[in-house]
């Protein structure tokens, strides 16, 4: 994994490798307490407006599309929150993953005022800033296959050409939903499947920008991998030869 543990504002490159496979999905694939925000305490105007923040995105029955954002309180007070599921996930998966995920901000960040957390299903983030509408491609952090390909130049391009093709497909999406999947034949017969994402608030051409930064990486994070992806606060990309996304959901 390869991550930047700076705030979320800044697009930051600080690279710790390490080799990771198929993450659970009841397993966090990153968090960060993101302390050079600012803290709280725990009889604060912003616990308060935070926890009734969370306790309003994760019991929320109307997140069908996999996003929601919510915010509450004035000024410094204020907590601005967002949620994203994966595309291919269902809505009672992505509520789940929603409901986990605020749990454990809530217990491994007891007192910071920004805050993210990825599992492979969701991601939810908050925050004393106004972030929606942003493009932030920090921090991230990139996971891949341990197992290599024989003729990584070849497939190096192939993942490269399905993955432009996927990033289009996913900025033209409407604000609901920024998602697109595909797959591949490489020469030599394999299938590349893969996945890429936006968070639905961008414009397009910021869904477009997230995800070149983030498709800039595969020469570090995945050369010649069987499966690899970058994850960012506004945009994911994932591909693997093996499909690993729900098409009935898709």
């Amino acid at each position: 994994m390869a991550s930047s543990r700076l705030p979320l504002f800044l697009c930051s490159i600080v690279l710790q490798l390490v080799a990771h496979t198929i993450a659970q999905q009841d397993t966090p694939l990153d968090e960060l307490c993101l302390s050079e925000m600012g803290n709280f305490t725990k009889k604060s105007k912003y616990k308060a407006n935070l926890d009734r923040v969370l306790s309003t995105i994760s019991s929320n029955p109307k997140i069908n599309y996999g996003f929601y954002t919510a915010s509450y309180g004035r000024n410094n007070d204020q907590v601005n929150a967002m949620a994203l599921c994966r595309g291919d996930v269902n809505p009672n998966s992505c509520r789940s993953c929603i409901k986990t995920s605020a749990v454990e901000l809530r217990k491994h960040c007891p007192n910071q005022k920004e805050a993210v957390i990825w599992y492979d299903y969701c991601m939810l983030r908050y925050s004393n800033r106004y972030f929606f509408g942003n493009m932030e491609f920090g921090p991230w952090f990139w996971m891949y296959n341990l197992h290599n390909v024989s003729d990584a130049t070849t497939f190096n391009r192939d993942v490269a050409t399905l993955l432009n093709i996927l990033k289009n497909k996913a900025a033209s999406g409407d604000n609901c939903r920024k998602f697109a999947t595909g797959n591949a034949t490489t020469t030599n017969s394999l299938t590349i499947y893969a996945l890429v994402q936006c968070t639905p608030d961008l414009e397009k051409q910021q869904c477009i920008d997230c995800l070149n930064n983030a498709t800039a990486l595969l020469p570090k994070c995945c050369d010649g991998r069987q499966g690899g992806r970058v994850i960012a606060p506004s945009c994911n990309f994932r591909y693997e030869i093996g499909r690993f996304y729900d098409l009935t959901v898709t």
